[in-house]
């Protein structure tokens, strides 16, 4: 049985440019890991592949997860039509899930949104809508959770509470992937430093 994250020989193109060219990589299971490296370095492609959104790759990527185990909340997330109710539940009626209504409850309740779980999502902040899209990413409580930049737009009270949330999440044994410059994630939430080298486009 597959137990960690094992990337061997993976090359990806985009317009005829190496974008990633990674002989091998391991990202540990029910642990932190941070993937840094400068712009341009494919961070956010990588994060595509693990996600299984992008399998347009050469090479082999092997996990022990399911697409439908995996959360990815991007760095500029997008919101469904609907309200904020509507968006958070999304993934619960996709999931054909039978306490939604329960859930619902409990995670408006968790994470402070009662007072906006009515408001059109077009109409939320830049912080409200980064709050709300990790809410929809945790709503089923997938095994790996990719974040890319997830406190960009949080103030430093929502950035805390999201810690928090995350230490204990982690803690339950699933596996968080996070890009990220925010120091107070590596202060308090202890994790592997994964370094990805920005490769030459010439």
């Amino acid at each position: 049985m597959i137990k960690d994250i094992k990337i061997r020989n993976l090359k990806k193109k985009y317009d005829k440019k190496n974008i990633l060219d990674i002989p091998e990589l391991i990202f540990k299971n029910g642990k932190i890991s941070y993937l840094l490296g400068e712009n341009g370095a494919g961070k956010s492609t990588l994060l595509n592949i693990l996600a299984k959104i992008d399998n347009d790759y050469r090479g082999k990527v092997e996990d022990p997860f399911t697409q439908d185990e995996i959360s990815l909340v991007d760095a500029n997330p997008y919101m469904l039509k609907g309200n904020v109710y509507k968006n958070i539940a999304y993934p619960l009626k996709i999931r054909k899930r039978k306490d939604i209504n329960e859930s619902m409850v409990a995670l408006l309740d968790i994470f402070n949104l009662n007072v906006l779980k009515n408001k059109e999502a077009s109409k939320l902040s830049s912080g409200e809508t980064q709050k709300v899209a990790i809410v929809r990413a945790l709503s089923f409580s997938p095994k790996l959770l990719i974040l890319d930049e997830p406190t960009a737009n949080l103030d430093k009270s929502a950035r805390l509470e999201l810690i928090d949330i995350l230490k204990k999440y982690n803690q339950e044994g699933n596996t968080i992937i996070v890009v990220t410059h925010d120091h107070s994630f590596f202060e308090n939430l202890k994790g592997e430093k994964i370094i990805l080298e920005k490769l030459g486009m010439e």
